[in-house]
Parts: C-alpha cells; sequence; structure tokens
C-alpha cells in the first residue's frame, strides 16, 4: 500500500482507563477514519512532550501534528542495541518542522504493521475511535 504522510494526524494525545494513546485521523484509499492508537507510558510521554512545544515563531490556529508513517532504526555501536526512530511532523501553514523521538519496539512494530497489513478502512474496525466511547 502506498501511504502518504498525511495518514496519521494527530487529533489528541492523551491517557483514559484504557491507558495512553493517540486519537488519529487515518486516510486510506477508501476513506478516512479516526482510530485509537494504544501507546506505552514512554511514547506517551514522548509525544506529550512534542506536541505541546512552539516548534515556530508564533503558532497560529491553523497548525497540526502528524506521525510520520515510519520508522528508522540505528545502532549504538556496531553489534550494539537497536534504537528505533519515530517522526512527528509540526504543520502550519506552508511551514513544517519534523521532530524525531526515540519510540518503543512496541510502537515501531504497530507502524511496520500499519504499513505491511493495512489496506483499507475495514483493517481498521477494531481500532475505530467509535469502539471505545
Amino acid at each position: 500500500m502506498q501511504i502518504n504522510e498525511e495518514n496519521f494526524k494527530v487529533l489528541k494525545a492523551s491517557k483514559d482507563t484504557l491507558g495512553s494513546h493517540l486519537q488519529l485521523e487515518v486516510t486510506l484509499p477508501d476513506g478516512k477514519c479516526i482510530i485509537r492508537w494504544g501507546l506505552d507510558e514512554v511514547d506517551y510521554m514522548r509525544i506529550k512532550d512534542i506536541v505541546k512545544k512552539n516548534y515556530f515563531d508564533i503558532l497560529d490556529a491553523e497548525y497540526y501534528y502528524e506521525i510520520l508513517p515510519y520508522v528508522s532504526v540505528s545502532l549504538d555501536k556496531p553489534k550494539g542495541k537497536q534504537k528505533f526512530i519515530a517522526s512527528v511532523r509540526c504543520v502550519q501553514g506552508q511551514k513544517a518542522a519534523k521532530i524525531e523521538f526515540e519510540c518503543s519496539e512496541r510502537f515501531a512494530g504497530n507502524m511496520e504493521w500499519f504499513r505491511q497489513e493495512v489496506r483499507g478502512l475495514e483493517d481498521l474496525e477494531s481500532l475505530r475511535w467509535e469502539k471505545f466511547k
């Protein structure tokens, strides 16, 4: 599946009785839906810290954040521990700031699942926001 970088628009990063999560608007070839993307505490805190900062001189009402649809891997040293690096982008009009953060293996695995397995809205039925209200 071809994924564009607008697929993971962050609507909210918060906690509820089920735990930490992102509310994401996802765009697929057959439409859009809002999903609940569960996070572990470390990923939640890293993303929450990113989305509460101002990356431009001023932030007007027309800005938003996106989770970019890929994760990269780096090594501390040869044969060392893998680090998974994800990215959030703050978009305001024609400007954008890409902010990288170290993410968990769970986050990286979920992103890989999405990239490899999700073909349409039907594949996201179990994650639809309405199921968690």
